[in-house]
């Protein structure tokens, strides 16, 4: 069946002419930047925490170099799911079930679509959010030492 579905697809291909397959896009910084922005608006961010999308781009962007197109979605789901997992934390900190219960939505729903290519990372969030649920913060802890010491929140 895989094998019938890989020569359909090269007959398609084939179909198609002499057409090439578009070339990656890559970003200078300035790009990134932009592209970084107009990605943000697509993400739920909570309340009390929002990346500073200037130290975002400047920290997580290509510098003097190039970037693949792409790569600013990536970096806004890693920082996401931290905002998401520091809300969460927070509000199981102070007692405040509400804010927990709607943070917790997010990591259990949201966060596991995240990097539809990286079947891993997926599997990674959806641990996470079960043993959340059940009281356990460790894999949350391990994320946020992983990757959200770079980000600066406003």
């Amino acid at each position: 069946m895989e094998r019938a579905l890989i020569v359909l697809g090269l007959l398609l291909l084939a179909a198609c002419g002499q057409q090439q397959a578009p070339a990656l896009r890559v970003l200078d910084q300035q790009q990134y930047t932009a592209a970084l922005h107009e990605q943000y608006k697509a993400f739920q961010w909570p309340a009390d925490r929002r990346p500073d999308l200037a130290v975002l781009a400047e920290r997580s962007g290509p510098g003097d170099a190039k970037i693949q197109a792409g790569g600013e979605t990536v970096v806004l789901e890693i920082a996401n799911s931290c905002a998401w997992y520091l809300t969460w934390d927070a509000a199981r900190a102070r007692g405040d079930a509400e804010a927990e219960r709607l943070a917790f939505k997010v990591i259990d729903e949201v966060l596991p679509t995240y990097t539809p290519q990286d079947p891993a990372g997926q599997k990674y969030a959806r641990d996470t959010a079960v043993k959340a649920k059940a009281g356990d913060k460790s894999m949350v802890d391990d994320f946020v030492a992983a990757n959200c010491d770079t980000v600066r929140w406003l």
